[in-house]
């Protein structure tokens, strides 16, 4: 009977915000940051987009009436489907004739992953890293890699980037 023979070792590395990103311009700015670094010799590949707002409906009496969560690709996406969906036609086919919506502020999420390769060179033999970097409004999150070198790379970026304190 065959065994199985180790092939790579995958761990994750979380590093939690001491304060949430405030607001997606300055979310989409470490995104694109993250992205356009060639200091840190990584392969980067936009793999996932995730957008969120809710809409919270009342009736005319001030009643809860329902909500919509919407998940965008894109910060535009996300915002012209929230002001489409907080208009007057949307809020009183919700929630009847004299309904309001309201977009909660507090209900925004923002993701983005990357799937990303880096090569390292160990005692002179070169090896591939392949892991993905998960970017969110209040963590980042490397996923699957299995050298040092990877973690310590994309920690001393994050370092230097005053959003992700």
């Amino acid at each position: 009977m065959a065994d199985f023979t180790e092939t790579s070792i995958s761990r994750n590395a979380k590093r939690v915000f001491s304060t949430p990103i405030a607001d997606v311009e300055t979310f989409n700015t470490v995104v694109e940051a993250f992205k356009n670094d060639e200091t840190m010799n990584i392969i980067k590949n936009v793999s996932s987009t995730t957008y969120k707002c809710r809409i919270e409906y009342k009736d005319a009496a001030g009643e809860d009436a329902g909500y919509i969560l919407f998940y965008g690709a894109s910060t535009d996406n996300m915002n012209n489907m929230a002001s489409l969906l907080s208009g007057t036609e949307a809020a009183e086919t919700a929630a009847g004739s004299g309904g309001s919506a309201v977009l909660d502020a507090e209900a925004y999420h923002w993701l983005v992953k990357f799937t990303c390769t880096k090569n390292i060179n160990i005692e002179g033999k070169n090896y591939e890293d392949t892991f993905t970097v998960t970017i969110g409004q209040d963590y980042m999150l490397i996923s699957g890699f299995t050298y040092d070198a990877t973690r310590d790379v994309i920690e001393t970026w994050a370092d230097a980037q005053a959003a992700l304190a």
